[in-house]
């Protein structure tokens, strides 16, 4: 935890760090500060599919369960959106190079 909060205060801007610190938070039962380092991390990359998760565990254990049902459609959307990426990604192959002889 020594570790991931330094980075923060190193690099504020840096995202993962901040979903390291707060899986931290979560594991250790600070639910509250989890739910802080998760929303900071979020204004970095809204993106951030594990981020949106934990901080859905963090809201789960506090008594601020209205963003729940929102941010469970969010992370619908955020999988849904990186599997079609993946399956566009994987679409096409392009071999360079001179053909084969017959």
């Amino acid at each position: 935890m020594r570790s991931a909060k330094r980075a923060v205060e190193i690099r504020s801007t840096l995202g993962p760090a901040r979903g390291v610190l707060a899986k931290l938070y979560i594991q250790s039962g600070k639910y509250q500060e989890a739910a802080i380092e998760c929303r900071k991390a979020l204004e970095i990359d809204p993106n951030d599919q594990t981020t949106v998760y934990h901080l859905i565990q963090a809201l789960r254990k506090t008594e601020s369960k209205t963003e729940i049902p929102a941010l469970l459609k969010r992370l619908a959307v955020l999988r849904q959106q990186a599997a079609t990426e993946e399956r566009e990604q994987y679409r096409y192959k392009l071999v360079e190079g001179e053909a084969e002889p017959k």
